[in-house]
């Protein structure tokens, strides 16, 4: 028999108490759940087409962002239709970025899990970058350069915290990365800078607001990047990060598009909801409520 609602749960948490009391009280509580547990990365979509194809209207990705972004990804497939099946999130990662931009509980994993379950889905923008799917955060620069090399074992030791602790002490030896952006009808903007996000959501790097302008819903894509080529200056940054859209900031640009390209002089290290990417040129573009997602 059939179940609509399926949890794609990654294996490293299968076993840890507070996911499965999380998993037998929504069972008490009436809801037909079925948990798989992919063996590795590779498998996730394969078990996601599956569950699909025997009728799941409700797919759960267990786990960090990068899980959900790979369900997400099996969901959307190569996004010429809408998917008619809800992505729900039960967070389970490091960060949890887009489950904090969602409003997610986080101290309260049943609750999460009972919301995955049951709210009804709400239409969802999905960010693409280089034919990728995303749907929380893209960042790039020397943060998302750090992430990459950062070791599992310390991210994980050291929470959200390790994306910035060890990027700010790499950071001051870095060269800022040369480009231009390059937007649709427009000339291009030429600049250097230390660090950039693209977001759907507002959330990356464990907690951080990257993007304090996004909606999920909104049709635009959120370009914020922190400047290096107009005399940085540190003591103004914090003040230019809560007034983004300021014309007068120096260090903080930001705007919000649906269509463009950032080309870089030498490869930008990208990190996209928690999967790396490294390319000379970044090309982001949107689609609009793609993806019904329970939050």
């Amino acid at each position: 028999m059939a179940q609509s609602t399926v949890l794609v749960l990654h294996r490293k948490s299968a076993n840890e108490v507070a996911v499965k009391l999380a998993i037998k009280t929504v069972k008490k509580e009436g809801i037909d759940l079925r948990v798989l547990v992919p063996f590795n990365k590779a498998e996730k979509p394969r078990i996601v087409r599956e569950a699909l194809e025997r009728g799941a209207t409700r797919i759960i990705a267990g786990g960090g962002d990068g899980t959900i972004n790979a369900v997400a990804n099996a969901l959307i497939g190569d996004g010429s239709v809408v998917p008619t099946a809800t992505l729900g999130i039960c967070p389970l990662g490091t960060a949890n970025d887009f489950a904090r931009g969602c409003g997610l509980p986080l101290n309260d994993l049943t609750e999460c899990l009972r919301i995955a379950c049951t709210r009804e889905g709400r239409k969802i923008d999905v960010g693409i970058l280089n034919g990728r799917f995303f749907v929380n955060v893209a960042s790039a620069g020397f943060g998302a350069e750090i992430t990459a090399t950062t070791p599992v074992q310390l991210k994980k030791a050291l929470g959200g915290a390790a994306y910035t602790i060890m990027g700010m002490i790499k950071a001051l030896g870095l060269t800022p990365y040369t480009g231009r952006l390059i937007i649709p009808g427009r000339e291009p903007i030429e600049g250097s800078m230390l660090f950039m996000a693209v977001g759907n959501n507002h959330f990356a790097g464990g907690g951080f607001d990257v993007a304090p302008l996004a909606k999920l819903d909104d049709g635009l894509l959120d370009l914020v990047a922190i400047r290096a080529d107009q005399g940085f200056n540190f003591a103004g940054l914090k003040d230019e990060l809560e007034d983004p859209m300021n014309p007068e900031n120096r260090n903080v640009f930001y705007m919000q598009l649906s269509n463009f390209t950032i080309e870089s002089d030498k490869k930008i290290h990208c990190n996209l909801d928690g999967e790396p990417i490294h390319k000379k040129k970044l090309k982001f573009s949107i689609l609009r409520e793609h993806l019904s997602v329970a939050y």
